[in-house]
C-alpha cells in the first residue's frame, strides 16, 4: 500500500512502529538494496515489512550481529562521542550527573527521589505517609536536553513519570505524560508501555534489543551503534577479515551483507533516519504528539516540509547532506552555510535552475531560516527544520 499524502493532515505526528513480517536476512546480501525514487511517500510500517534492512528492523538472530567494536577495528575513523551512541545507557552503569535529586508534583502531592544507591540509580516516591522505591533499568537520552528511564516489573516495561532534565537540572513530567492519578505509589512512579512501545523505544535508542527471538535488553548494545543503520554485520565482518587475511584485495564484491545508506535516493535517505525521527508519512498518519510547538522535534517530516525540499527533492538538502552520523553534532550555526550556498548563491543560478537568493546576508543563513523553538515541556530548544522566511510575529507553520 502506498499512501497519498493529500488525504492526510500535515498537523499529526506519531511514533515509529515495527514490521511485523519476517524476513530471511541473511539468506540475501544487503547491498542489494533499493535505491529507487518512491513516487509516493512510505511509511515506516511499509518500510519494514518491504525492505530488506531498514532501521529498527528486528527480524535478524542475535548471532548476526557483529557488535560496534568489532567494526571499529577496521573502521578506525567513526567517532564514538557521537550523540546518537549515547543514546541510552545502563542505569546501573550511567555516569548520571544527579547525585541525589529532589522534586515535588503539585498536582499529586507526591515527593520524588533519584538517588544512586548501591543497586544503581533508583527512584523513591513518598506521599508523606508512605513510601515505594523502584530501581531502574535504561537511562533513555544522550543528557543534551534531558534523559528518561525505563525499567522492567512484572514481565512488563515501564516509563518513568518524571525525566530529567538538563537546562534546569532538575526533575519534571515526562514529555507526553499526563500529571500522575495513579491509585497506588508503584503506579506513580511510571506508566507501563506496551510491548509494541517497549520495542520501538529500545529499538530507536540501542542495537539489536529486539531480534527474531523478541525483546531481549539484556543482550543490547547500549546507544545508536554502527548496525543500527548499517545492519547485521557479522557475514559482512567475516567476509572482509578473511579476504585481509588472505592477502586479497577487497573489491566491491566482497562487501556483501552490509547496508549502505549512501546508496539511497534522496527522498528514501531522509525516510531512512525518519524511522525514529518521524519520516513525513508517520507524522501525517497520526494524531496528538505533535501538539502545539512539539511537532519540530520531528526534523525528517518538518524538512520535507520546506518549499526547496518540496520543489528539488535535492541531495543537497537531505539530512546526511549536513549531518555526518559519524561525528559529533556540529553546533556551530555559520559552519552550516556553505550547505546553503551550494545553491543559494548567484553562480548556480540558471534559467533551469531558478533560485532565491537572500538579499538580507550571505551567513548565519540557519539562524534566520531554521529558527529555534522553545518546547516548554522538555525546557529546551529545537531547529525547526522547515526551511523558510521567518517573520516576526508568525505563527509557526503547521
Amino acid at each position: 500500500m502506498r499512501w497519498n499524502l493529500k488525504l492526510f493532515s500535515s498537523r499529526a505526528s506519531c511514533t515509529a512502529v515495527l514490521g511485523l513480517l519476517c524476513i530471511s536476512f541473511l539468506s540475501q546480501p544487503l547491498h542489494a538494496q533499493s535505491t529507487i525514487e518512491r513516487s509516493t511517500q512510505v511509511t515506516t510500517q511499509e518500510r519494514l515489512e518491504t525492505e530488506l534492512w531498514w532501521p529498527t528492523k528486528s527480524t535478524s538472530p542475535l548471532r548476526a550481529y557483529a557488535g560496534s567494536k568489532t567494526c571499529l577495528q577496521c573502521h578506525t575513523q567513526t567517532e564514538r562521542a557521537t550523540s546518537m551512541q549515547r543514546a541510552a545507557t545502563v542505569a546501573g552503569a550511567d555516569d548520571f550527573p544527579a547525585g541525589h535529586l529532589s522534586s515535588t508534583l503539585n498536582t499529586s502531592a507526591i515527593a520524588y527521589t533519584l538517588a544512586k544507591k548501591t543497586t544503581g540509580l533508583e527512584f523513591q516516591v513518598s506521599d508523606g505517609l508512605h513510601k515505594s522505591s523502584q530501581t531502574l533499568g535504561w537511562v533513555f537520552g544522550a543528557g543534551d536536553l534531558g534523559r528518561t528511564f525505563l525499567y522492567p516489573a512484572n514481565g512488563r516495561w515501564y516509563q518513568s513519570q518524571l525525566s530529567y532534565y538538563t537546562r534546569i537540572a532538575a526533575l519534571d513530567i515526562t514529555t507526553g505524560l499526563p500529571p500522575s492519578h495513579a491509585s497506588s505509589l508503584q503506579e506513580a512512579i511510571g506508566q507501563q508501555l506496551s510491548p509494541q512501545d517497549a520495542r520501538s523505544c529500545f529499538n530507536c535508542h540501542t542495537v539489536h534489543a529486539t531480534t527474531s527471538a523478541g525483546l531481549d535488553p539484556l543482550h543490547a548494545e547500549p546507544g545508536i551503534g554502527c548496525e543500527a543503520c548499517h545492519g547485521p554485520g557479522r557475514d559482512h565482518s567475516n567476509t572482509m577479515s578473511s579476504a585481509t587475511h588472505a592477502g586479497n584485495a577487497v573489491t566491491p564484491d566482497s562487501k556483501v551483507a552490509i547496508f549502505n545508506p549512501a546508496r539511497l535516493s534522496p527522498s528514501d535517505s531522509i525516510d531512512f533516519c525518519g524511522s525514529c525521527h518521524r519520516s513525513f508519512a508517520d507524522a501525517s498518519l497520526s494524531n496528538g504528539q505533535g501538539a502545539e510547538t512539539a511537532v519540530v522535534r520531528f526534523q525528517p517530516y518538518r524538512l520535507e516540509e520546506s518549499k526547496c525540499w518540496r520543489a528539488t527533492k535535492d541531495e543537497r538538502l537531505t539530512c546526511v547532506a549536513c549531518h555526518d552520523p559519524h561525528q559529533p553534532l556540529n553546533r556551530d550555526m555559520v559552519s552550516y552555510d556553505n550547505k546553503c550556498l551550494a545553491c543559494h548563491d548567484s553562480k548556480n543560478v540558471t534559467a533551469t535552475h531558478p533560485l532565491s537568493l537572500c538579499p538580507k546576508a550571505t551567513s548565519h543563513c540557519a539562524t534566520c531560516h531554521m529558527q529555534k523553538v522553545t518546547i516548554a515541556s522538555m525546557h529546551g530548544d529545537f531547529t525547526d527544520h522547515f526551511i523558510r522566511i521567518v517573520r516576526v510575529g508568525e505563527p509557526l507553520p503547521r
